[in-house]
């Protein structure tokens, strides 16, 4: 079995929360889970994230996150 990119995504639903659905290297992972309710929360959660499907898979990854989340995350990442 070849291992496969892992993917991350963000989104916010219309209640105004953020939500993520992620992917990993042999196929498994989630939907629909709550990742916070402001873009600080969705960015702390996405940082988590990527260390456990990005960082430890061999082929990378991408993460897909909303403008607000993507500036918290380089906010706390920096």
């Amino acid at each position: 079995m070849t291992k496969q990119a892992s993917t991350i995504v963000i989104y916010r639903r219309s209640n105004g929360y953020y939500y993520c659905d992620a992917h990993g290297c042999f196929g498994g992972g989630y939907s629909g889970a709550f990742a916070g309710i402001a873009p600080e929360a969705a960015a702390i959660f996405a940082a988590r994230e990527k260390g456990r499907y990005i960082d430890t898979n061999p082929t990378g990854g991408s993460m897909i996150l909303p403008r607000e989340v993507r500036s918290a995350l380089a906010e706390i990442t920096s």
